[in-house]
């Protein structure tokens, strides 16, 4: 073996080295995807909108899709079925108010 053999093997092992350590450090630190950008700013944009409850959607819990994301989201109507359209008419903190459409 050459010193160039060698010198290749070691920028390789080094290569792969970092790459281990990257992906058991992504892997353990507690995200399982990746940071987002949501806020109460960006809800306020859907305000409006039209979703699809994906679960029933009651006064305390239940989750929508608008704009092809999942968004937590609530109702004071009583009870919304999942499939069932739905108008975006508040905000409260992170949580989508809706009524059904």
């Amino acid at each position: 073996m050459s010193a160039i053999d060698i010198a290749l093997y070691g920028i390789i092992a080094v290569f792969v080295g970092v790459l281990v350590l990257w992906f058991l450090f992504y892997a353990f630190s507690g995200q399982d995807k990746p940071p987002s950008n949501l806020t109460e700013e960006t809800l306020k944009r859907l305000i409006g909108s039209t979703g699809r409850a994906t679960s029933d959607i009651t006064e305390s819990s239940g989750t929508v899709v608008v704009t092809s994301e999942e968004f937590s989201a609530k109702t004071s109507e009583g009870l919304i079925q999942k499939g069932t359209l739905v108008k975006i008419r508040e905000t409260e903190g992170l949580v989508l108010l809706v009524e059904k459409a």
